[in-house]
């Protein structure tokens, strides 16, 4: 599976990362998805949080969350699968055209940094109890239709 290096981009998360937070959203997204098992990365430093699916969205036969959370409250959630198909959520200051807010969404199947092709984000909520709520229900969606399609287009998803 890919690896997402956020140092390939012209922006990036406010403040160092959250180690509670992340904790908080593993904690979460584990009770709310029995196909999910959350790690921290980082003994002694955290580097994010992954968190492993047992099945992926169509053919994928598995899937994973990395996430970043910051003591800012920016965070990167990146989806990636064995199939090496990639979409995100972000909050945190970022140089596109569009759009004006933090909130921006990174499109499948590649998770394109293309100012075209990134588009607002459906997560509107910041609680990170909200937004994991969310992440997870954006992917059981595309999870049970077997299409990575759609993943950005529920309204109040949590």
């Amino acid at each position: 599976m890919g690896d997402h290096d956020s140092t390939e981009e012209s922006h990036a998360l406010r403040g160092p990362l959250d180690r509670t937070a992340l904790r908080e959203f593993c904690t979460v997204f584990e009770d709310v998805e029995p196909l999910a098992t959350g790690s921290l990365e980082g003994e002694i430093r955290t580097t994010g949080l992954r968190i492993a699916l047992d099945d992926g969205i169509g053919r994928a036969s598995s899937g994973r969350f990395d996430v970043r959370w910051s003591t800012a409250d920016d965070y990167n959630i990146h989806y990636t699968d064995d199939l090496d198909r990639d979409l995100r959520w972000d909050v945190h200051p970022h140089d596109f055209p569009a759009p004006t807010g933090d909130g921006h969404h990174h499109p499948p199947p590649d998770a394109t940094s293309d100012p075209d092709d990134v588009e607002d984000s459906c997560i509107t909520v910041t609680t990170i109890e909200l937004v994991a709520r969310a992440t997870v229900t954006l992917w059981r969606h595309a999870y049970d239709r077997g299409t990575l399609s759609g993943t950005n287009g529920l309204v109040d998803p949590p």
